[in-house]
């Protein structure tokens, strides 16, 4: 069965799967659609954990043995299989369709890839895996190989003219009426990146009582809030300067701005590091994957490309973990931990100069 990242709620209303898979590049969509599911897990009693990320020469009997020993503490437990490049290789394509066609007891499934091509959607592995479970697409794609044998949904990707009722809709679940004007305003600053365009909406909700919002209400929350340093964080970061960064988080921290105020440009930067890492991670070129740049981030191409030397795909992956953590410490949804310690701790982790001699590889 597939369907759009966007009905997956009403999936998890109906029932859980034993088995989900989340495919897809738009990160927003991706990560909102595996914390769903973490969330139906837990609450149905999924209180143990084991994520696995599928990285080169991968040993695929360790998957299988932690199905098979159940926990003395534990009744059900949820299991993660992350595959960064989408590419399984031989034993990995076999140990998924066996893992598919006998899944563990009490256990849930979730299995994340990255946007597919049609070739890859085809395989046998897949078609195990989508017979199996679900199959939620984060991402505008056409698979015709899907198409033959069942139904295939597309989720479209928000365009230009669709955002501001996509923003319009967002802001209404947080008690927020906004200004034609102003959600205008904020598509063209967000420029179609819909994990930017979320952090400002949760910035306003922050900022703002609930009610009307204006376009001065939205200018002064976009544009004012030192949108010069708070760009310069991500500057900081594709340069390796640390000693930079610390004192740009420490200047936002003591002027008494909040934390989502600046978040999203930290965010922007690891998703666009994760989404060129994850390119090379498939066998992309380094300079096809930087003609993927545009806007301030083409400006940026060379420290970028420096950045992609330096850091290791699991590094970028461990960071956006890190920034998903600061956003809920930011909303009091996490008690443990500052928000701003831990921004601090993501940007001196990816702002570390490489080593001489040594780099964290691709």
């Amino acid at each position: 069965m597939n369907i759009p990242a966007e009905r997956l709620p009403d999936q998890l209303a109906r029932g859980l799967a034993a088995l989900y898979v989340v495919v897809g590049d738009e990160p927003l969509a991706a990560q909102e659609a595996a914390d769903a599911i973490r969330a139906a897990a837990r609450a149905a009693g999924h209180s143990e954990r084991n994520v696995f990320t599928v990285q080169g020469r991968y040993n695929w009997q360790g998957i299988f043995a932690s199905g098979e020993n159940l926990s003395l503490f534990a009744e059900r437990r949820l299991t993660e299989i992350r595959i960064p490049s989408g590419k399984p290789g031989v034993d990995g394509a076999k140990a998924l369709e066996t893992y598919a066609a006998k899944l563990p007891a009490d256990t849930l499934t979730l299995i994340s890839l990255p946007g597919m091509d049609w070739k890859a959607m085809q395989s046998r592995w897949f078609a195990a895996l989508a017979k199996t479970g679900v199959v939620v697409e984060a991402k505008s794609r056409w698979f015709a190989a899907l198409a033959k044998t069942g139904v295939v949904v597309e989720a479209k990707p928000v365009d230009r003219a669709a955002l501001p009722a996509w923003i319009e809709r967002r802001l209404a679940k947080q008690g927020l009426r906004a200004e034609r004007t102003a959600l205008a305003f904020l598509a063209d600053q967000v420029e179609g990146n819909l994990l930017a365009a979320q952090q400002e909406i949760d910035k306003l909700a922050l900022l703002l009582p609930p009610g009307n919002v204006t376009l001065a209400d939205v200018e002064h929350a976009v544009v004012d809030v030192s949108r010069l340093e708070a760009d310069a964080l991500a500057d900081a970061l594709y340069a390796g300067d640390s000693a930079r960064f610390a004192q740009i988080v420490a200047d936002l921290k003591d002027s008494g701005e909040a934390v989502p105020a600046i978040l999203w440009q930290v965010s922007s930067a690891v998703q666009l590091l994760l989404r060129l890492k994850s390119a090379l991670a498939r066998g992309d070129s380094v300079t096809s994957v930087m003609r993927t740049l545009w806007g301030r981030d083409k400006q940026r191409a060379p420290q970028i490309e420096r950045a992609l030397q330096r850091l290791s795909l699991p590094r970028v992956e461990s960071a956006l973990a890190d920034l998903a953590l600061i956003d809920r410490q930011a909303k009091g949804l996490e008690r443990v931990g500052d928000p701003w310690d831990t921004l601090l701790r993501v940007g001196m982790t990816l702002a570390e100069p490489a080593r001489i001699g040594k780099r964290d590889g691709r």
